[in-house]
């Protein structure tokens, strides 16, 4: 049996979601595109209620010494935090690949 983990936003993470979708509207001029990837992120994120350990620690060596693991959908990157003990995970941010997202942690 899979135990199940609470899934937490941040305030951040939120606010890169808002900013995701209207680039890509503004850039594909594809409200449908912008959707659909979305959509995909949405997914991501409620599969780590199950097994969130499944994806690797950040590349970043003080990110990963803090615990941060990174689920990669299509050209982003969802930064997250499992909490064993309440069995939560927090969503931290959410980037584009291409981003030194490093230093906005």
């Amino acid at each position: 049996m899979n135990i199940k983990y609470n899934i937490n936003l941040s305030l951040a993470a939120n606010i890169d979601l808002e900013e995701i979708f209207s680039y890509i509207v503004n850039t594909s001029s594809s409200e449908q595109t912008a959707k659909d990837i979305m959509l995909k992120i949405h997914e991501m994120i409620l599969s780590l209620s199950e097994m969130p350990q499944r994806f690797s620690l950040s590349l970043d060596p003080t990110l990963a010494g803090k615990g941060y693991r990174r689920a990669n959908v299509k050209k982003y990157i969802i930064l997250y935090l499992t909490d064993e003990e309440n069995k939560t995970v927090t969503i931290a941010r959410i980037f584009h690949s291409s981003m030194d997202y490093e230093k906005y942690i």
